[in-house]
Parts: structure tokens; sequence; C-alpha cells
């Protein structure tokens, strides 16, 4: 494919070149002093010349000529194809990270409202379970409280009848008479024989 675009451009050249001497030229490679006969010469061998230089490209550089021309036809063609696919693939792309994006701000929104939810449902149950926990402990202390103070009423009432008895073996010793203890055997024995 190069070969045929080096020939192409070197026919280009070739034909440009010859194309310019003709027609710029004339005067130039014509003689001193030219005659009537000097000016047809010179017009009828530039015609055979551009037709010998035409002759020469068409036959033999149309084909490379019309080669290039196609093959850089075709290969525009094929860049302009595999531009228009890279172009397709990174919209497609485009399109599917929107989506992506779109679905994870929704599957976000989601999540944060169901954490929310559990932070919740968790708060209710720790101020649930703190509530019960603190009914139990309530409960607790007045069963507590309730037998501490049934302990020291029967410790008070322990102490205050040690007390008495204390207070009346020091005092009734004192204060019984005969009469006293011959009235205790009497109702001692009459309450026997009762029963």
């Amino acid at each position: 494919m190069k070969i045929i675009n080096k020939i192409g451009l070197l026919c280009f050249y070739v034909m440009a070149g010859g194309i310019c001497v003709h027609i710029l030229g004339t005067e130039a490679l014509a003689g001193e002093e030219p005659g009537n006969w000097r000016k047809t010469w010179d017009l009828v061998m530039l015609w055979i010349n551009f037709g010998i230089l035409a002759f020469v490209v068409v036959k033999f550089g149309r084909l490379p000529i019309m080669n290039f021309l196609n093959g850089r036809r075709d290969e525009l063609g094929r860049e302009i194809k595999q531009a228009e696919q890279e172009k397709e693939k990174i919209t497609a792309k485009i399109k599917e990270t929107f989506t992506i994006l779109d679905e994870s701000e929704i599957h976000f929104a989601d999540m944060k409202q169901k954490i929310i939810d559990q932070g919740e449902k968790k708060k209710q149950n720790i101020m649930e379970d703190a509530r019960q926990q603190s009914r139990i402990m309530i409960e607790s202390s007045k069963q507590k409280v309730e037998s501490q103070l049934i302990q020291a009423k029967n410790n008070f009432k322990a102490e205050m009848i040690d007390a008495a008895i204390a207070l009346a073996t020091e005092k009734l010793p004192n204060q019984i008479t005969d009469e006293d203890n011959l009235r205790f055997a009497d109702n001692y024995l009459s309450e026997t024989l009762k029963g």
C-alpha cells in the first residue's frame, strides 16, 4: 500500500511539474528570434507534450492514483467507523455510569433509612430494657427496704423485749412478795387443771 502511495504521489508531482513547465515556460523555451512557424510549432509541441504527459499519467498513473485515493478513502472510512464505535462504547459507559450512580443514590437513601429505622428500634429496645431494669431494681429495692424494715422492727421488738425482761428481772424480784408467788402458783395450777 505504501509503494502504491509513493508511485501515485510521484506521478502527481511529475504531472504537476510538466503542466507548470508547459503553461508557464512556453516563451522561455522558444528560440530568440521566433518566426511565424515557430509559434505554431511551439504550440503544436506544447499540445503533443501535454497529450503524451496526459497519456502517460492516465496509462500508468491512473491505477496507482485511484488505488491511492480508494485506499485513503477506505482507511478514512475505517477510522470513522472505529471512532463511531468508540463513541458508542463511551456513550454506553456514560449511560451505564449514570444508571449505576442513580441506583447507588437510591440504594444509599434506602440504606440510610434502614440504618435510621434500626437505630430507632434499637433506641426503643434500649429504653424499654432500661425501664424494665429500673422497675426490677425499684421492686428489688422495695423488697430490700421492706425486709430491712421488718428485720429492724423484729430487732427493735427483740431489743425491747430483752430490755423489758432485763428491767423486769431487775425490778420484779424486789417487788414480788410471797403472796404474789402463792397467787401465781394458784393461777398456774388452776389453769393446768382446767386444760
